[in-house]
This record gives structure tokens, C-alpha cells and sequence, in this order.
């Protein structure tokens, strides 16, 4: 079973559904996404669904031997209320699904004019009759390039396509989420880090709900509206170009990861080679033909932004999100390139001139005790130094 396919269906964190199935819908890119999640009932090779006909025979078996009802002495004892580590008790699908609410509800996106941005939600107080107080902190703001920097940008989506024979197999395997390219990086087995699974599917499809919520703001035309010798080699998604899709989800999970094994046992090179992992994957979207590279800019620097605020509600040691701005106009032909966007000595997102800019760390960040509960379980499964 591939590890992709570890934990799916976890389509409420996204609240799309069934989107996975509509074909070249890449960057929807599982928004039912967290097909990076399916089958987790699967590795215990129990439960992975009724037939029809094994409900029929599990009819009849109760038929020949249960006899008259029998009730136990006592009711069991109930499950402790608003507990953390009640988590352990449920499915991984629907535990990803509750954490997946916990982080959303705390996230919002707005925008006006040519901008698109993403606020967290600081909430303070609060319980089952006392409503908490809330407000909200800027942690992203995205402003879209200009129709002539897109024009200008065609130019590089043309040149790009000279790497598509020999690219095309990682293009074609890069669809839908490509957590399988991370896994050999990490040596990521589904039965020995299955809480390390939960917690990519979970950080994907956060990075999906808010990328499409971006993209639908900036409504970014797609490079073949601008030039039909491009001919992408994949099916154009449905939905705007910018910022890319799997350039956000890709970063967030290098960068996730990253702060994940702060403090483990590494293999050499490994946080370099997560993030270059995650830099070719968002380049071969615009070998495809599907992208800008203005739009791996934008998807870069919002990935790593939310990677880090990820990270901080989960008390990572070290975690801090800086304010965050992609300032698309006048990107001009400018290409895209991991060394533009991260600090590889510090691990740390970084400034590119006026087109990625980063303030001041972010107010208010509320911890999220349920993801801290997931994040904490991860880690157990990594070895310490």
C-alpha cells in the first residue's frame, strides 16, 4: 500500500469531497484531499468497509449463535469529556477531520482590490457558556502580478517545456498529493509513522483550503490563455493560476517536516533535500505547462508561512510565523528558485527583494491543543539524537 494512499477520504478537513475524483484536478490536489490519508483501516487489515454481501453473511452468522439476550451487569464507564488524549480512540480519519476543524476555524481569508489575504484568529477565554474573545492578525497578504508580467512570464513557461520528456514521470505522479516523494527522503513507512502520515495529510489539506480560497480571490488566468503553443502535457485545473497549488502544499510539508525533526536522529542533507523536494515539485508544474513561475513564488512563500504557524500552535520548539507579503506586481520575468525563497543554513523562509517580503512575527497565535496532542505523536516516532 502506498503511502499516499495510507490515510484518505479525509475530505471533511477540506469540505470538498469527492474532488480527487475529477481528473487533472490536481491542485484540488485532494482537497477531498487528504487522499494523502485513505485506508488507515486498511493497514490493520481490518474494517476497510462492508460489502453487501459480507453485511448479509454477518446477518445470518448473528442468526445461528447469539440465542436470547443476555445484558451485561453494569454500563460500561464513559469515555472522560474534553479529554486530549480521547484522540487516541478514534479513526484517523475522523481524528485528522476534528484536528483539521480545530486549525480551519482559526484561519480566515479575505481581500480586496488586487489582494488576497489569510488572518489567524487569536481567541482568548471562553467555554461552554461563555462565547471566547477573538481577533484576528494578519499572517499572509498576496498581490497579484500585473497581465504583462503574466505575458512576460509565458516566455519562461515555453522554455520550461524542453524538460518534459524527461520530467514526465514525476509530472504525471505529482497529480494529486506527492507525499510518496517526501517518503524516501525520510524512509516514511506507513506502519511505523502512521501519526507522521496523519499529520502530512492534515498540514495538505489545510494548504488546500486556504490556496484555493487565494486562488478564487486573485482569479489568476492560466498560461495557456495566454499562448496556445504552450500545449500543457496534463489537463489545465479548473481553477485560477495564482499561487500554485502544489508549490503551497509541497513547501508546507518540507517546512512541516523540518520543524517535526528538530531536536531527531537525520540523515545527512535530509531538511536540505525536503525543501529542493519541495522547490522541483512546484518547477514541474510550470514544465507541465500549468504554471507561472510567479505563481511557485506565491504558493512557496505562502506554504512556509503556514508551515510555520502550523508549527508554532503546535509548540514546536522554535516556531515563530512572520508577517508574510508576495508583491506580484512587477515580477516581471523573474524565475523561480528555492535559493530566492529559503535559508537552507537556517532553516528559515527568507526575503526575496520587494517580491517576498516578511515583517514582524505574528500576533496572538493560538495554541491548538488537539494538533499538539498529533504533532507530539509524531515526533515519538522519530528516533531522538
Amino acid at each position: 500500500m502506498s503511502i499516499a494512499s495510507s490515510v484518505s477520504g479525509v475530505s471533511g478537513v477540506s469540505g470538498v469531497s469527492g474532488v480527487s475524483g475529477v481528473s487533472g484536478v490536481s491542485g484540488v490536489s485532494g482537497v477531498s484531499g487528504v487522499s494523502g490519508v485513505s485506508g488507515v483501516s486498511g493497514v490493520s487489515g481490518v474494517g476497510a468497509g462492508y460489502s453487501g454481501s459480507l453485511s448479509q453473511a454477518i446477518l445470518t452468522a448473528r442468526d445461528g449463535i447469539v440465542g436470547t439476550y443476555e445484558a451485561i451487569a453494569a454500563a460500561p464507564t464513559a469515555m472522560p469529556a474534553n479529554a486530549i488524549a480521547t484522540l487516541e480512540e478514534w479513526g484517523a480519519v475522523e481524528r485528522v477531520t476534528m484536528i483539521g476543524g480545530e486549525l480551519m476555524g482559526n484561519i480566515t481569508v479575505t481581500g480586496s482590490g488586487e489582494s488576497a489575504a489569510v488572518y489567524s484568529l487569536e481567541n482568548t477565554g471562553g467555554d461552554s457558556d461563555n462565547a471566547p474573545g477573538a481577533q484576528y492578525h494578519r499572517l499572509a497578504k498576496l498581490t497579484r502580478p500585473s497581465p504583462d508580467d503574466f505575458l512576460a512570464q509565458t516566455a519562461l513557461v515555453h522554455n520550461y517545456a524542453d524538460l518534459r520528456p524527461d520530467r514526465a514521470g514525476e509530472i504525471l505522479n505529482q497529480i494529486g498529493y506527492p507525499t510518496e516523494f517526501f517518503q524516501p527522503i525520510l524512509g516514511l513507512r506507513a506502519g511505523r509513522h502512521k501519526y507522521t502520515i496523519e499529520l502530512i495529510a492534515l498540514v495538505q489539506a489545510i494548504a488546500s483550503n486556504v490556496v484555493l480560497q487565494c486562488k478564487h480571490r486573485l482569479a489568476c488566468l492560466r498560461p495557456d490563455r495566454y499562448s496556445g503553443q504552450l500545449m500543457p502535457m496534463i489537463q489545465t485545473p479548473g481553477h485560477g493560476a495564482l499561487p500554485s497549488g502544489h508549490a503551497t502544499e509541497a513547501h508546507i510539508v518540507g517546512q512541516t517536516l523540518v520543524h517535526l525533526m528538530k531536536g531527531k536522529a537525520q540523515l545527512p542533507k535530509q531538511s536540505e533535500m525536503l525543501l529542493a523536494q519541495a522547490a522541483r515539485i512546484a518547477v514541474n508544474r510550470t514544465v507541465a505547462g500549468v504554471h507561472f513561475p510567479a505563481d511557485s513564488f506565491a504558493g512557496a512563500a505562502l506554504g512556509l508561512a503556514l508551515a510555520d504557524y502550523l508549527a508554532q500552535r503546535a509548540g514546536a520548539t522554535g516556531a515563530e510565523v512572520k508577517e508574510t507579503a508576495f508583491n506580484g506586481p512587477g515580477v516581471d520575468d523573474e524565475d523561480f528558485h528555492l535559493s530566492k525563497v529559503y535559508d537552507l543554513a537556517t532553516d528559515t523562509p527568507k526575503e526575496f527583494g520587494t517580491l517576498i517580503t516578511r515583517g514582524n512575527a505574528v500576533e496572538g497565535v493560538t495554541p491548538a491543543p488537539l494538533f499538539n496532542w498529533l504533532w507530539g505523536k509524531a515526533r515519538e516516532e522519530w528516533a531522538d539524537i
